[in-house]
Formats: structure tokens, sequence, C-alpha cells
């Protein structure tokens, strides 16, 4: 199962966006922990609808990851940026 962690600047929110389960659900440190751990599931948290819309219709893709892969990180520092702002300084 793919998810992505999208950044919305103008609503100034995250948002971990799962096509598989057709849902969105805004990103906390639960979430972020979640999507960095070592065998993630995706399948616990419910959300908003996507009714369809690709992924970058709710922000700008920072990092995606399977459920069988590592993260992907897309834009290094927006992720860093998220990560400190959702985990402190973990």
């Amino acid at each position: 199962m793919q998810a992505f962690i999208v950044h919305d600047a103008k609503k100034q929110q995250d948002l971990l966006v799962v096509p598989e389960r057709d849902r969105s659900v805004a990103v906390d440190r639960v979430i972020m922990e979640e999507f960095i751990a070592v065998k993630p599931d995706f399948t616990r948290f419910e959300g908003a609808s996507l009714n369809g819309l690709p992924v970058e219709t709710f922000g700008h893709i920072i990092a995606s990851r399977s459920t069988e892969g590592d993260v992907c990180i897309v834009d290094e520092m927006l992720w860093q940026q998220r990560m400190a702002a959702h985990l402190g300084g973990l």
C-alpha cells in the first residue's frame, strides 16, 4: 500500500494521503511516527475521502513510501522542516 505526505502551504497543513484506501488524514505526531515506522499500518487511520482526486490535489508531495519499503523523500528541505514541526527533537 502506497502512502504520501503532502504539504499544503496555503492551509499550512500536512496530510497523509493513502489513495488505495481513498483517504487523507491530517498529520500529527502519531501519524508521522507511523509513516516513518519500520512496519507502518496505514489501514488504521480514518479520514476524509479523496473523492477520486489525485494525490497532488492535496498539496506538494514531500515524501512517499509503501508498507514494504523505505521512505522516499521528494523534497529534502521541506521534509526536514515538517519532521521538526511534528516530531520536535526526535
